[in-house]
């Protein structure tokens, strides 16, 4: 093979015991994100909370879209919209599709809101890593096979 030529080969084929042995993995992490979402759920702030991430992350919408979104009940939705505002937390806009309509975005107290709560679950998982000795590396590395993996199979789970 001439000095220049560059060889490429294909990776190995992930196996079934491999794969069986990422879906236990997988399955490890989905109960400690269940128990963490259950803790979550039984304080009074779980709804809001959830309304407040999905505006954030979407931007303004009409109620009955978050309820979709959320997959809450429009009243329920509606309710925590109520509590919301009166914190100062979201606001009210004219939907500029129908002059009629109003939609719901995240203020500035609502984004801070939300970034104080995820600010504090990175540290939660700072915190674990590093007393578990993880390096830098390994960390970079998980994440973005993590990444890669959530973009690789998305769909593929119904």
């Amino acid at each position: 093979m001439p000095v220049d030529a560059v060889e490429t080969t294909t990776p190995p084929m992930t196996t079934l015991a491999e794969a069986e042995r990422l879906n236990d993995a997988l399955r490890g992490l989905m109960i400690q994100a269940k128990k963490r979402h259950r803790h979550f759920v039984q304080t009074s702030d779980h709804g809001r909370i959830s309304v407040l991430f999905v505006l954030s992350r979407q931007g303004p919408m009409r109620a009955s879209e978050l309820a979709r979104e959320t997959e809450l009940d429009l009243s329920t939705v509606s309710r925590h919209l109520r509590l919301l505002e009166d914190d100062g937390q979201v606001a009210r806009t004219v939907d500029p599709a129908d002059k009629r309509a109003f939609q719901v975005g995240v203020t500035e107290r609502g984004h801070d809101f939300v970034q104080q709560f995820w600010n504090s679950r990175a540290a939660e998982v700072h915190g674990a890593l590093s007393s578990s000795g993880w390096a830098g590396d390994d960390v970079r590395a998980l994440t973005e096979l993590l990444h890669r993996f959530v973009r690789d199979t998305e769909g593929c789970f119904k």
